[in-house]
């Protein structure tokens, strides 16, 4: 069997080929080659088998990655940045030619953000970026702050009959909301959710919306529901009269115009417009597919084949997508999703979404994510989060996670590791969530959470604050949770819930939990509630605690309204400490390492798996041993700003900002044109360096022939500061239409005539008795 694979690894090896792709390339010849790049991502993609390379050189590529063909073990099909060069590929395509439509509103005609490339639907999915940063869809009232999780909404009246599941009311609504989109977020604070407006009723001051179902999350998110003084907050969007305020967008899809007002008012032509065109920039569905140091912006990455890896990347803005009408607490989609078997994320950036950051789906085993930075998702405030795990024996370690306006993490896929991450600053906008999140069956599913910080967390005063750092919700079961720091959340630092069974916390340390502001006493450290249900008492039963330790106050609180339980009676309580501050080096700058303090050295029940290596006679209590290293989880990088617009894209010019720079009328703008009348149309002379207001400047410079002792060469110009631009140098020995061929000579570049206008040779390199050459200029369009 030996001798059989080793001369088949040895031939992968030996004929793997690497491709280079570069956008900015003016050669004419296209091999795939360093000297004749690719221009596409596409064309390598296209060409690529197992053991090879392609090198992506600097610049936006504005394409989805779709894969041909597979890798194996030992050769994998890889995606690379070249040397140190900044790749973005990006799900957008940029907007051009605005007009002022009035005030500080500009519009563009002819946008289709409804459809992608191939004519499929986008649905919800479509957003508008300036400067690579997502924009604010028109809404009413405005956004007043620019922070996604400050919603800046009002609350609706509550008098009788001004509120129910399909209307609300409120005396300041403006009467031309008769459709549109209105964002909810009932009294409860758990679940948002969007409904599509029906109609306005202006003598009422009534607003009509798609009637809420009766199933979760709808019931308990309600208008019907009253809680914390009040009934829900509510904005409305998507009406071009709403668009009033600078960051704001509107698309009339019947009329294919785009209305924007830009920040600051300052004229869109001036920044950087995109809007979503891809469904996705990476589609994979093969298998040993690996990307390195690549960065994904403005669509989401979708990995269904097997044995994939993505490290070293910055995905920004990949998840933005309305939720209107869906009736999942988890809708809004992920910027990475994970479909497929041994999927390894590792030293990446993940930021900024409204949805979920990175979900791995129940039926994909063994995914690693390790290393990460994920932050600032799930804007809308539903149940999604940064991190959403449902596979089974995920890895989920040594990464930072934070900015979630519910819940930041969650991991239930059996036989999973939740392990050494930072998890903070959850809980922006909703409440009744945890940093660490689940739920359950009743039914044991073996998933481990140790050496994690879970803290800092703060909720809005329109929410009741029961938000929480470890949440093992309805029926959670097999959590295995030991050497966790929980510390400044305001409602708890444990929660179990209805018939959560069989867990086991060890070895955690537990402070400043909350305080309750209505019972006027510091809630205890584990909370649960216990309700009936179907006619039954839930009850949370047969979870082990040992070797916990937190600050002094009550360890256990468990009812529903005015029933009580002691939880001590069905479930194994012992030998869990309380101390003050100065058992440790400084709990004020969360540092838990506990001095040589008698409550918690050598004071721990030796439990196996979970305290072995310890120092001393016997294990410590809670997360930290003294005298021995203290561990810091979450990566081993920092973050560091990165311009989504390349410096060098940043410098390019386009056609629409080039004609600008010319007193034209508008007509006479257009490429076709010739304001000048000498014959040579805008783009001829935006090509060619031509002036299109003056006649006698020839139209800029014109290619020649010369020749020399190596033979006749062509010199020409390109514009090597504009990427809507490509050159075409063919060739034909009988002018037929079907007889040009592009020129596949080496190009040797002069000098620069003028910035951005490069002269250069090229051999024509023929044997013909005659020989017919053209260059053709032809604009890429977005």
């Amino acid at each position: 069997m030996k001798k059989i694979i080793l001369p088949v690894l040895l031939a992968q090896s030996l004929f793997a080929t690497d491709y280079h792709v570069d956008l900015s390339s003016t050669e004419t010849t296209e091999d795939g080659s360093a000297q004749y790049p690719f221009k596409t991502i596409a064309q390598a993609t296209a060409a690529m088998v197992a053991g090879d390379t392609c090198y992506i050189h600097e610049g936006i590529y504005r394409e989805m990655i779709t894969t041909a063909r597979s890798g194996t073990v030992d050769a994998p099909i890889r995606y690379v940045a070249f040397q140190d060069d900044d790749v973005i590929i990006a799900g957008t395509n940029l907007v051009e030619n605005w007009e002022l439509h009035e005030g500080s509103i500009y519009k563009v005609t002819n946008v289709d953000m409804a459809k992608d490339e191939n004519d499929d639907d986008l649905e919800l999915r479509n957003m508008l970026y300036f400067e690579a940063d997502a924009q604010q869809l028109a809404r009413w009232p405005n956004d007043l702050d620019g922070d996604p999780f400050t919603y800046d909404a009002y609350k609706i009246k509550t008098d009788a009959g001004t509120y129910s599941n399909s209307y609300i009311t409120h005396d300041d609504i403006p009467d031309y909301w008769d459709d549109g989109v209105m964002f909810w977020l009932g009294a409860h604070s758990g679940c948002a959710v969007m409904r599509s407006i029906t109609g306005f009723d202006e003598n009422t001051n009534r607003l009509s919306f798609l009637t809420f179902p009766e199933a979760w999350p709808f019931g308990t998110h309600s208008p019907n529901r009253w809680e914390n003084g009040h009934r829900g907050i509510f904005y409305l969007m998507n009406k071009l009269e709403a668009l009033d305020a600078p960051s704001e967008w509107y698309y009339d899809q019947a009329n294919r115009t785009l209305y924007f007002y830009p920040p600051e008012g300052v004229d869109p032509s001036t920044g950087t417009v995109e809007v979503s065109r891809r469904e996705w920039t990476v589609n994979l569905s093969h298998h040993y597919i690996e990307f390195d140091k690549l960065n994904f912006f403005g669509a989401p990455l979708r990995l269904n084949g097997n044995h994939c890896k993505v490290s070293n990347a910055r995905i920004r803005h990949c998840v933005a997508e309305l939720i209107t009408d869906s009736t999942s607490a988890t809708a809004g989609g992920a910027a990475v999703l994970i479909y497929a078997d041994n999927i390894h994320l590792d030293t990446c950036l993940i930021e900024e979404g409204s949805a979920t950051g990175v979900n791995i789906g129940m039926n994909a085993d063994n995914a690693i994510v390790e290393n990460c930075v994920i932050r600032n998702f799930n804007t809308q405030g539903n149940h999604c989060s940064p991190i959403r795990s449902s596979g089974p024996n995920a890895l989920i370690t040594r990464n930072r996670l934070y900015g979630s306006a519910r819940d930041v993490s969650r991991a239930t896929g059996r036989d999973s590791v939740f392990s050494y991450n930072e998890v903070s600053h959850g809980l922006l906008a909703n409440t009744d969530g945890g940093l660490f999140y689940v739920t359950g069956n009743s039914q044991p599913v073996n998933v481990e959470l140790h050496h994690n910080w879970f803290h800092t967390v703060d909720s809005p005063d329109y929410t009741s604050n029961h938000s929480t750092g470890i949440y093992l919700d309805n029926n959670s079961a097999g959590f295995k949770v030991h050497h966790n720091v929980v510390w400044d959340v305001p409602w708890g630092g444990l929660h179990f819930n209805w018939d959560a069974l069989e867990n086991e916390i060890y070895n955690n340390t537990f402070w400043n939990v909350g305080y309750d502001l209505d019972e006027e006493h510091d809630y205890a450290v584990i909370l649960c509630w216990i309700p009936e249900r179907n006619g039954r008492r839930t009850d949370v039963r047969d979870n082990i605690l040992h070797n916990n330790l937190s600050d002094v106050r009550e360890w256990w609180d468990s009812g529903a309204g005015s029933y009580t339980e002691d939880e001590t009676l069905d479930n194994t309580f012992t030998n869990n400490a309380q101390v003050t501050s100065d058992a440790f080096v400084s709990a004020a700058e969360g540092n838990f390492m506990p001095t040589n303090h008698s409550t918690i050295v050598d004071q721990g029940l030796t439990i196996d798996g979970v305290t072995d290596g310890h120092l001393g006679t016997a294990p410590d209590m809670g997360a930290y041993e003294y005298g021995a290293e203290r561990w810091i989880p979450g990566p081993d990088w920092q973050p560091e700003e990165f311009s989504w617009l390349l410096p060098s894209i940043l410098n390019r010019i386009s056609f629409s900002n080039w004609i600008l720079e010319y007193t034209l009328d508008e007509a006479d703008r257009l490429m076709d044109a010739d304001p000048d009348g000498d014959g040579r149309k805008n783009f001829f002379e935006y090509a060619f360096g031509g002036d299109p207001t003056k006649a006698d400047d020839q139209g800029g410079y014109f290619p020649e022939i010369r020749s020399s002792s190596s033979g006749i060469n062509l010199s020409h110009i390109t514009r090597d500061d504009a990427n809507d631009i490509t050159y075409h140098v063919e060739t034909s020995t009988t002018l037929e239409p079907d007889s040009w061929t592009p020129l596949s000579q080496s190009i040797q570049t002069l000098e620069e005539v003028e910035t951005g206008l490069t002269q250069r040779l090229q051999e024509l390199g023929t044997g013909a008795d005659k020989v017919f050459i053209r260059i053709r200029v032809t604009p890429n369009l977005p």
